[in-house]
């Protein structure tokens, strides 16, 4: 029996379609345009994501359309209500409000920081995604659900992200250990830091320069002591004596054992 091949859909003009390489030279196409464009393309990809994920929820309601109501919490009861009562297209509205505001505001957050990724950045974008949820979504007194429904849900996100940071594995990062490692041994360790916002890696150790440093609003002295270190260490138009290559840092501590399992290893 002939075994059948399967081949992806294709079109006379450009050839075979895979979905996975067009998203990723989409990706790559959006990361290198302006941020402000960038943020409008991320939330418009997410609340297109929520508006499929509305629809199929609203079809999913419609088919038991009694919503209870709580006569000690009415507003509660009127928010719901009013949340069915758009039907499939209703909820996909209001999702796609939620899914992308949240994700073009953690993104804008994000670039505003500096690349930094915490808590409040992530409360803030959470605070913004539930205001707009609930002016969408209709709610009565509409001012005064949409700050309750933003506070809700960045305490909520909050208290979450917080509990998935206690449960995260500590795993060193290893992508500065001959950056750090050279601060120490010249006294500037405080600009740390600085090297980690401007992404000087040790992969681009040997290529720092005078702008490179500057961008990392290293002053003038510290990056004299950086740019002398490294010259001993790379000779460009030597020929008797080549570059050297950069001391590797101490290997890092174990670490330390937890206190249960110590216990429980020493009981043995």
């Amino acid at each position: 029996m002939a075994e059948q091949h399967t081949s992806m859909p294709s079109i006379p003009a450009l050839g075979p379609l895979d979905p996975a390489a067009l998203q990723t030279k989409f990706d790559t196409w959006v990361k290198s345009q302006h941020p402000s464009v960038e943020v409008f393309f991320v939330g418009l990809q997410s609340a297109v994501t929520g508006a499929g994920f509305g629809y199929l929820l609203g079809s999913m309601s419609s088919m038991n359309p009694e919503t209870p109501t709580d006569p000690a919490n009415a507003a509660m009861s009127a928010q719901l209500k009013a949340l069915n009562a758009g039907g499939p297209w209703g909820q996909a509205k209001n999702l796609a409000a939620l899914m992308g505001t949240n994700a073009a505001l953690n993104l804008a957050i994000k670039k505003c920081r500096g690349g930094k990724d915490d808590v409040y950045g992530s409360m803030g974008a959470s605070f913004g995604s539930g205001f707009v949820y609930s002016i969408v979504s209709g709610a009565p007194n509409p001012l005064q659900a949409a700050l309750t429904t933003g506070l809700a849900f960045a305490l909520f996100n909050g208290l979450f992200y917080q509990i998935g940071q206690m449960f995260k594995p500590d795993q060193p990062d290893t992508a500065y250990d001959r950056a750090t490692y050279m601060l120490q041994t010249l006294g500037l360790t405080k600009y740390g830091d600085n090297l980690k916002k401007q992404l000087l890696t040790d992969n681009t150790i040997m290529l720092w320069n005078e702008s490179a440093l500057s961008d990392a609003k290293i002053p003038a002295g510290p990056r004299l002591l950086i740019l002398h270190h490294l010259d001993q260490f790379r000779n460009p138009g030597a020929v008797l004596k080549p570059a050297l290559p950069l001391p590797m840092p101490p290997p890092r501590p174990a670490a330390p054992r937890p206190a249960a399992a110590a216990a429980a290893g020493g009981s043995r």
